[in-house]
């Protein structure tokens, strides 16, 4: 009984073990971590312990920043960076053949190379189909060339949009647009809902993303 009950054990362990191997870790996981409000020296031990592949871009630090991600997590995203495996982009010749480069993407090239987008949102308002009303008015929209899906499972990029608590007066939200398949944060930005929230929060989120296709030009 004994030897059985270690043998569980061991192979529990095991289990925990090749899970935490195969988890990687992202800026979005980082940021979902600060927001769920886990203390630096927790998010610390598990960037330590987990894989990672962090984009440390500058738009990436500053919106890092903006999500209050404490200082030494984003130093110690930056240190690892320093170790992750380049990125493998298959881009295809003139004549038609594939060629493999080695690159490090940045957060304009995951918005070209993505054609769907879906919406996340942990508040009451404003509805997705508000949103989606707003986006698909707004001429910068067009220029992103992404399809809104309704489900989350079969789409590239997301939108996810929080309430800022504690700004009942001011009503304030935040919104970022990053990458599902890398967690590369693409854009981020706050709004309020004085007005209308679904046109404020369209005409933001249009922006910023035609905003970081012009400056990648």
């Amino acid at each position: 009984m004994k030897r059985l009950l270690l043998t569980f054990i061991f192979l529990l362990f095991s289990a925990f073990a090749a899970n935490a191997q195969s988890e990687i870790l992202t800026n979005a996981d980082i940021i979902e971590m600060t927001e769920a409000g886990l203390k630096a020296e927790i998010i610390a031990d598990k960037l330590k312990t987990t894989g990672s592949n962090f984009d440390v871009s500058t738009k990436a630090l500053i919106a890092l920043k903006k999500s209050n991600v404490a200082d030494e997590i984003i130093a110690l995203m930056v240190e690892r960076s320093k170790t992750q495996p380049e990125t493998v982009s298959e881009i295809k010749t003139e004549n038609g053949l594939k060629v493999i480069e080695k690159k490090n993407l940045t957060a304009a090239d995951v918005l070209r190379s993505a054609r769907t987008i879906a919406i996340y949102k942990d508040s009451m308002n404003p509805s997705k189909q508000a949103l989606e009303k707003e986006l698909l008015k707004r001429p910068e929209w067009k220029k992103v060339n992404l399809s809104i899906v309704e489900s989350s499972s079969n789409s590239e990029l997301a939108i996810k949009i929080s309430f800022v608590h504690l700004s009942l007066i001011t009503h304030r939200y935040v919104w970022r647009v990053y990458d599902k398949r890398s967690g590369t944060i693409i854009a981020a930005g706050e709004t309020t809902s004085w007005g209308s929230l679904a046109k404020n929060l369209a005409g933001d989120i249009a922006k910023g993303l035609n905003k970081v296709l012009n400056n990648s030009n």
